[in-house]
């Protein structure tokens, strides 16, 4: 022990070059087994993925704010199942038929 209590335990501690050998990936396969290899997208696939989806969904919501914009400026109703025309626009038809 040393002046602050610490147990000094020279034996137990890994060097860089121990390290560096325990993390890299293969050392315990079975010799003469073929290769694990990892599953999953890393790195700059994963980035882009990413970005592509929330790019897809961004584009989504502005498309439906759009469209339910439209719809709203242009006062559609839905009739019977069906979209009707604006209000006021088929009394304009009706008059501009019978005459």
């Amino acid at each position: 022990m040393d002046e602050a209590g610490h147990v000094l335990l020279p034996d137990l501690q890994m060097t860089q070059e121990q390290y560096i050998l325990a993390a890299q990936p293969g050392q315990l396969q079975k010799p003469g087994a073929p290769p694990v290899y990892p599953v999953g997208i890393y790195g700059w696939r994963k980035r882009c993925l990413y970005f592509f989806i929330l790019l897809l969904l961004v584009t989504m919501i502005v498309n439906l704010a759009l469209t339910i914009w439209i719809l709203k400026v242009m006062n559609f109703t839905v009739v019977s199942g069906r979209v009707a025309p604006p209000r006021g626009l088929s009394a304009r038809l009706l008059d501009a038929n019978h005459s």
